[in-house]
């Protein structure tokens, strides 16, 4: 008798504020959307639903072997499941794609199993399923689209096939508990927020084809220790290897420790690494042509860094944008052992260095804030940064 209340308390509905897919408790007059966080009125919300179902659309059966009234099926096409009390859910064959927002806020479900032959997930199909802890990824799935698993807080583990080709934006944004997860060989980019706030991810390894780890891909990855790059070296072929880091992507990875940046890399973003604060020692591979601003700012462990070359350190143009310190280096407190042929010319990038020298260089009549010497007999000007001589 309890699960039979149980079932008819539980409706379908939709916000009409964001547009998001519920499971509404149908005893209750309002709610809190799960995915814009704003109230709403259960009966508008179940109307709102109503009125935006598709309408002619040509239903088929799943086969005979499951539960064909959870799933609305068109064509190959799963557009929606409607079992909001099952915890266990395998997903009929003979689909081909998951729709968008199919199971979207289905906080009953634990487990899906995808059978062969689906080979899309589509954009936020399984966002928000907050107790979804274990997903069977088929050998035919090619691609996972926008948001589709963003927000699944307790999904622990992700197993991909080699045939996933693509891994769209935010895939995976939110998903607090996920500790491991396998990037395909065939992947070539790491796209926007792909695994930001991953909080529980300890270790990644970056295939070889992957070219670019874009703005936020790893962004507030707390527990991440450990990233491997599969192409170290650009000898190992004009196709392999990451080309550039992205704005933010490693941001706030506290954990982690140390990391190897390959050759093959051309470009740091802007705040890229910033808040590292486990980094302790940094090589900078000749490869790379500009590190922009802020890209390691707040790495407060980081002791000693060495570049192999003349890398540009960009200072930016907007002061507003990168606060008042625009420094590579800003808040590195403990970085004193720096190894860099144009160290003068970009001295703003470095202010623990900066500091230690600036007693040294008045001491031998040298511009304080560079080491640069002055020129001119009254109004002396350093030859470098060209700061007028202030003591």
């Amino acid at each position: 008798m309890t699960e039979r209340r149980w079932i008819i308390m539980f409706i379908q509905g939709r916000c009409y504020k964001c547009g998001g897919f519920l499971a509404i408790d149908g005893s209750e007059d309002a709610s809190v959307c799960p995915f814009c966080g704003k109230p709403f009125i259960v009966e508008k919300a179940v109307k709102y639903f109503q009125k935006s179902e598709p309408n002619n659309i040509s239903v088929e059966k799943a086969p005979d072997d499951h539960d064909d009234s959870d799933f609305i099926v068109e064509r190959s096409i799963l557009i929606r499941y409607n079992g909001y009390t099952k915890k266990d859910v395998r997903i009929p064959d003979g689909i081909t794609v998951i729709g968008e927002n199919a199971f979207q806020g289905m906080n009953n479900i634990e487990s899906v199993y995808i059978p062969e032959g689906v080979e899309i997930i589509s954009e936020g199909a399984f966002s928000g399923c907050k107790n979804l802890q274990a997903i069977h990824i088929p050998e035919t799935l090619e691609t996972i689209d926008i948001d589709a698993f963003s927000g699944c807080v307790k999904l622990r583990n992700m197993t991909f096939p080699d045939s996933i080709k693509n891994i769209e934006s935010s895939a995976f944004t939110g998903c607090t508990s996920l500790e491991a997860v396998n990037i395909p060989p065939k992947v070539e980019l790491l796209p926007w927020r792909i695994f930001e706030g991953c909080t529980s991810l300890k270790y990644i390894i970056i295939p070889a084809r992957v070219k670019t780890i874009e703005d936020y891909a790893f962004a507030e990855c707390t527990s991440l220790e450990e990233i491997r790059f599969e192409c170290i070296h650009s000898d190992d072929g004009d196709t392999a290897g990451v080309f550039r880091i992205g704005m933010n992507a490693f941001r706030n990875c506290k954990a982690l420790g140390s990391i190897i940046i390959p050759d093959t890399v051309r470009f740091i973003g802007n705040q890229a690494f910033r808040g590292c604060s486990g980094l302790k020692k940094l090589l900078i591979p000749q490869s790379i042509k500009a590190v922009y601003p802020m890209a390691f700012a707040d790495c407060t462990g980081l002791e000693q860094i060495t570049f192999e070359g003349d890398t540009e350190l960009y200072k930016g143009s907007n002061p507003y944008k990168y606060e008042k310190n625009s420094a590579t280096f800003h808040n590195c407190p403990k970085l004193l052992d720096i190894t860099y042929s144009k160290l003068q010319p970009n001295y703003w990038a470095f202010p623990a260095y900066f500091a230690a020298q600036e007693p040294v260089n008045i001491e031998n009549g040298r511009c304080r804030h560079c080491g640069g010497e002055f020129k001119g007999i009254f109004d002396k000007v350093c030859s470098v940064c060209k700061t007028p001589k202030d003591y």
